[in-house]
């Protein structure tokens, strides 16, 4: 595209949807809506499901979603002094 070309008519513009249910650590970071250095905490405390394959993790949508219905932090029962 030249400066120019008109800019692309809507027809043509596409977005990028994903219909894979596994996400990058900056996509699962953004899904549970926590911070990219939190997701990697977890992951290396192995605290939250990812798969490893050849050095590159991703996080399965259904598994965070199950993960998150049974994983509770279940806090203090008396505040300490």
């Amino acid at each position: 595209m030249q400066p120019d070309d008109p800019p692309p008519s809507p027809e043509r513009v596409t977005t990028s949807v994903s219909t894979t249910p596994w996400m990058r650590p900056a996509e699962a970071a953004e899904y549970l809506g926590i911070a990219i250095g939190t997701l990697r905490n977890w992951t290396s405390a192995r605290f939250i499901p990812f798969v490893k394959r050849g050095g590159v993790v991703r996080y399965n949508r259904a598994e965070l979603d199950r993960w998150l219905l049974r994983a509770g932090c279940p806090g203090r029962s008396k505040r300490s002094n």
